[in-house]
């Protein structure tokens, strides 16, 4: 690795590693950016338009900050848009029509970076823009020997004083990737960033991103609360799981296509559809041993109603045998299917078992989480007044 630090005027001598330091010291930060990409094969550039956030997260591991990006594209179709937003253990993006999201406390297996995998909230398109982000990636190659970075003497750009620092990663003798970024003197917030990739090959990429940043930025509240104030249609229309499942009272069932562990039929159910009558769903994983209380639990619970009812045992698991071998022999009013995880995952189940209350027009009318001694009750008890009022 190569350093050099020509420490301009009202740097500190620490060069490199002063910028370093500012960067991670925001606290808040506002800006926005357009994003350009060019090819060489290709005239036309792919230019995003972004709304960048970040706050510093003191203690957080995962991320140095809590962060979110809002981003928007002209196509041949019409606009495009999307964004990513990170906070305290939760991630959240959203492109084409489709949000995804992550919790730690419901696996915290995406947030992991392992070797060059890096967790869902670094892998966010556009994060390497934000402050916090910028200093790790500068701090990674000032310390790897396959780069050379400089700090660059100060001079004029677009009216204003900027300290260039400069970064070429060299493989093999060639030049793979050079990148400048231009900070504003005074306050070593990035104002450009220039990035050649492959230069001088048939894969070369060219990115350009010009950011005007905020000069007296409020970072406002970062939580789910305020993202789905933020973008209520997105939430409403296109999130794929619910996460926190106790949320799920009083709204419609999510969608799940399970095959029967009886036959190749699969149980349907479509999001904002009706059932034939009162539906308890438990969602159970055939490794926990609580499956054969939870199940006589709710048995007895169907024995004691006077109205008709519907059981569903929706395992985990993909072993036929296995499950069958719990609830063995089915009763009428009785379905065993497999292979639910994609249910618990939108149902926001963080463990199992879990039983699920739907009305006769599909809505949640009770979640109970775990085993529990009124388990019968509590079952018995919901499905009445789901059929009183109803539902």
């Amino acid at each position: 690795m190569v350093l050099a630090a020509f420490c301009p005027l009202g740097l500190t001598a620490q060069g490199i590693a002063g910028i370093i330091e500012s960067l991670r010291s925001v606290d808040c930060y506002r800006a926005k950016a357009d994003y350009s990409v060019s090819l060489p094969q290709n005239d036309a550039e792919v230019v995003y338009h972004l709304d960048l956030m970040s706050s510093k997260a003191e203690g957080d591991t995962l991320a140095p900050c809590r962060y979110l990006i809002d981003w928007t594209l002209e196509t041949p179709s019409g606009p495009a848009g999307g964004f990513s937003a990170y906070f305290d253990g939760s991630h959240y993006r959203y492109r084409g029509d489709r949000l995804q999201e992550y919790h730690t406390e419901w696996d915290e297996m995406p947030f992991h970076t392992v070797g060059r995998n890096r967790g869902v909230q670094r892998m966010a398109q556009f994060v390497e823009l934000l402050p916090s982000f910028i200093a790790e990636r500068l701090d990674l190659m000032a310390r790897d020997s396959a780069y050379t970075v400089k700090v660059e003497p100060k001079r004029v750009f677009d009216g204003s004083e900027v300290v260039p620092v400069t970064a070429v990663m060299t493989l093999k003798g060639e030049d793979v990737m050079e990148v400048e970024y231009l900070f504003d003197s005074s306050s070593l917030l990035p104002v450009r960033i220039t990035t050649e990739s492959n230069p001088g090959s048939i894969t070369e990429q060219s990115i350009l991103v010009n950011l005007r940043t905020e000069s007296d930025p409020v970072c406002g509240e970062m939580s789910e609360a305020a993202l789905v104030a933020a973008y209520p249609e997105v939430f409403e229309k296109y999130r794929e799981s619910n996460f926190r499942i106790e949320n799920l009272r009083g709204l419609a069932l999510p969608t799940f296509a399970l095959p029967s562990a009886t036959g190749g039929e699969r149980f349907i159910h479509h999001r904002g559809d009706s059932f034939r009558a009162p539906t308890v769903i438990a969602l159970l994983d055939p490794s926990t041993g609580m499956n054969s209380r939870v199940i006589e639990d709710l048995r007895s619970a169907m024995d004691r109603l006077e109205v008709s009812a519907e059981l569903v045992f929706a395992f985990t698991g993909t072993n036929p045998e296995l499950v069958e071998e719990a609830v063995s022999p089915l009763r009428p009013g009785e379905h065993l299917l497999l292979n639910a995880r994609s249910l618990v995952r939108d149902c926001g189940a963080a463990s199992l078992p879990v039983t699920i209350v739907a009305g006769r027009d599909g809505m949640v009318q009770n979640v109970v989480l775990g085993f529990n001694n009124d388990l019968a009750d509590i079952v018995l008890q919901s499905v009445i007044l789901s059929d009183k009022t109803g539902n």
